[in-house]
């Protein structure tokens, strides 16, 4: 009995041995597997930041047969918390592993191991020991690859034929928008991890390089024979997607900036293209002289180069000091009329020009926030262009306005924040529409000396830094606070929330009793939506006159559907809400009010601000199309359109016809024919010009580029 208990017990400690054995390799297996784990997050981990890149680039273009770039950057890191891990961004390109080394204030740092995410396209390096916080470092990283004509590349090649010689001349140029650095060298490829560079190109002497900064010096390469390295001036604070560079021989148009601190340009172009960049060379100057009046927020740049480029990725990119352009969209003398051609490119020039302060001056703390700059750039576009060319800017205002409108009851609405990774071009444009439409409005509702002010603080106090839009609303916030006439109730967080956050806009019904006016808002794309704005209210009594001042007169809140307006409007008199169609949002009258401004714009069509005609056009096509307004009242207010001698309503009209009109009646459809028919031949040349610029396109093709009849 004994010697079965001992057995038993003799048994049951080899079981508990080998369970342990088994528990003990489980554990070492998990321990090991925590330890090899992959960084695999959306965001780089906030363990190191890089503040400087030195960056040395070798581009070999000379020989058809050896397109190839090598380089090697020192980043230096600042460690936020310790770790022995850093983590960065690399996508297409070839990594020298073994050459992969880390200077600190010790020089005994040895690699231990180089990991690829390539789904994430990370690069985790880790270090036999840690990287200490509050201690700087040197990462060093050699790299380089073929060069290719994909722009996905980041850094890639394009050519053009020497019509003497029917030789193929080829040239590089790098294009970093939206993560494709990571895919030329090895960086922190996130916009709220800025940093200054020092770039050094090394190239064959018959070609130069152009870059963010000033070439100050260019040095004879010991190495290759007959190659030199050209040494760019160090940038100041930027993300890594604006810096920017290329090798090429082109040739170029100078002229200036007259500003305080004066702007050298260069616009440059292949040798045969180069007379045609004269109407950019000569506008762009121009243009940022005005922003610079307008901003009051100095540039820190010396120079800013205008390359135009066959095949680029996009019609132009805002790099600080170095913007580059699609050839077909800049190539114009600026001798002869004003054309349609020229008015697009002066637009585009004009986005891009407005890009050095928001974007470049101005940054965003993530793509995310792509909208707001985006919305502020292409508001500051329509001033320069419009102080260039009169009433130019308030048609590309209404062009956004009534483009991304119409885009969203197509979709059935968009919002701006999240924005989406994701979004065709198309969409894109559409949300900075969207953006720079409710960018308007908020200026409308704050006023400009409340606007200006809080812009030029937020600017002055986050030049080269990241922003965000809560810290924007912040600052304009605070301006409306330093008014004597502040309204305590105010808060522009929760105002422009409503309308950034939620898909969609309003519908303003105006419901009369009486002498007495009531309003009430709902979704005009959604009736079962329960999403409500906070509306700023600016509207004119027939009889009134006009104001410049579009503050509101009242609000309508998202805390109720409704208000009564404090005036009183006789029942033989109109009301029209939102001057100057500032506001983003349809309105819907009833039904005597209507027939009062149908009577009005027929007797008297200029009695009615131009862009009020044209939200008027714009608004009863879409209630008709909704079914929210009965035919016979839309034709009587439309009647008067074969009249319309302005650019504005009758390309509301137009738009809105031919958008939202598909499958409408045959009668309709003859009674549209037969005003076409009376119209005179400019009006039909027009009509045509706008269906097809504006309805029949591609729909790959960025809206951007609409442009004006002649």
């Amino acid at each position: 009995m004994f010697k079965c208990l001992l057995s038993e017990r003799e048994n049951c400690y080899k079981n508990v041995a080998l369970y342990g054995l088994l528990l003990l390799l489980c554990l070492c297996q998990v321990a090991c597997s925590a330890k090899t784990q992959l960084y695999d997050e959306p965001r780089l981990p906030a363990k190191v930041k890089p503040f400087h890149y030195d960056i040395r680039l070798l581009t070999h273009l000379e020989s058809s047969a050896n397109h190839s770039y090598t380089g090697i950057v020192k980043i230096s890191i600042h460690a936020q918390k310790t770790t022995n891990q850093v983590v960065l961004h690399v996508g297409r390109v070839s990594i020298e592993s073994k050459k992969i080394t880390l200077f600190g204030e010790t020089s005994n740092y040895r690699l231990r191991s180089v990991r690829f995410n390539n789904d994430r396209k990370y690069m985790v390096v880790t270090f036999n020991q840690s990287l200490l916080m509050g201690k700087s470092y040197v990462l060093s990283v050699e790299f380089g690859r073929p060069m290719t004509m994909d722009q996905r590349d980041g850094y890639f090649i394009r050519h053009y034929i020497n019509w003497k010689t029917s030789e193929k001349i080829w040239y590089s140029v790098s294009h970093f928008n939206r993560n494709w650095i990571r895919n030329t060298m090895p960086s922190f490829d996130e916009p709220s991890l800025k940093a200054t560079f020092n770039v050094t190109m090394g190239h064959h002497k018959r070609f130069q390089s152009y870059g963010n900064m000033k070439v100050q010096a260019v040095l004879p390469n010991r190495e290759i024979q007959d190659y030199v390295w050209s040494v760019h001036e160090v940038t100041p604070t930027i993300p890594t997607h604006l810096l920017a560079f290329s090798v090429n021989n082109f040739n170029c148009r100078y002229s200036q900036a007259a500003s305080l601190s004066p702007v050298r340009f260069r616009t440059c172009a292949q040798s045969a293209d180069v007379r045609a960049t004269s109407f950019a060379a000569q506008m762009a100057p121009q243009i940022l002289e005005f922003l610079d009046r307008v901003l009051q927020v100095a540039l820190p740049l010396e120079k800013i180069d205008q390359l135009v480029v066959d095949d680029f990725p996009t019609e132009a990119m805002e790099n600080f000091g170095l913007v580059v352009y699609r050839s077909k969209h800049l190539l114009l003398r600026e001798d002869g009329p004003m054309s349609k051609e020229k008015l697009q490119t002066l637009e585009l020039i004009a986005h891009e020009m407005a890009h050095m302060w928001f974007d470049n001056l101005l940054g965003m703390d993530s793509y995310s926030d792509l909208w707001l700059t985006e919305g502020l750039a292409g508001y500051f576009k329509s001033l320069a262009v419009d102080h260039l060319q009169s009433k130019m800017g308030r048609r590309i205002l209404l062009r956004y306005r009534e483009s991304s409108m119409m885009y969203e009851s197509q979709v059935g609405g968009i919002s701006l924040v999240p924005l989406s990774s994701n979004a065709s071009l198309n969409a894109e444009t559409q949300l900075y529409q969207k953006a720079t439409s409710l960018t308007s409005m908020l200026i409308g509702f704050l006023g400009n000396e409340t606007f200006y002010d809080g812009l030029q603080r937020h600017m002055w106090q986050n030049s080269f830094g990241s922003s965000t839009p809560d810290l924007f609303w912040r600052s304009l916030q605070l301006a409306s606070e330093r008014e004597a006439t502040f309204d305590k109730t105010w808060d522009v967080k929760s105002i422009m929330d409503t309308w950034t956050m939620q898909s969609g806009y309003p519908l303003v019904t105006v419901i009369r009793n009486g002498s007495e006016v009531f309003l009430k808002q709902g979704h005009a794309l959604n009736r079962s939506s329960s999403h409500l704005w906070w509306i700023p209210l600016t509207y004119l009594i027939e009889g009134g006159s006009l104001s410049k001042n579009l503050k509101p007169k009242a609000w309508l809140s998202p805390n109720s559907h409704g208000i009564k307006l404090n005036d009183i409007v006789p029942r033989n008199q109109w009301i029209l809400l939102n001057l100057q169609a500032v506001g983003y949002y349809r309105v819907n009258y009833d039904e005597l009010t209507w027939q009062l401004l149908a009577t009005t714009l027929f007797n008297d069509f200029r009695s009615i601000n131009v862009l009020n005609r044209a939200q008027i056009v714009s608004d009863v096509l879409f209630l008709w199309n909704q079914d929210l307004l009965a035919w016979s009242t839309a034709l009587n207010v439309l009647k008067y359109i074969i009249d319309e001698d302005e650019y504005e309503p009758l390309m509301a009209f137009v738009v809105g016809w031919t958008n939202g009109f598909w499958g409408i009646s045959t009668e309709s459809s003859f009674n549209i024919a037969k005003w076409l028919g009376i119209a005179a031949k400019w009006y039909a040349e027009f009509i045509s010009y706008t269906f097809d610029k504006f309805v029949v396109q591609d729909p790959n093709q960025n809206l951007n580029s609409l442009d004006y009849p002649d």
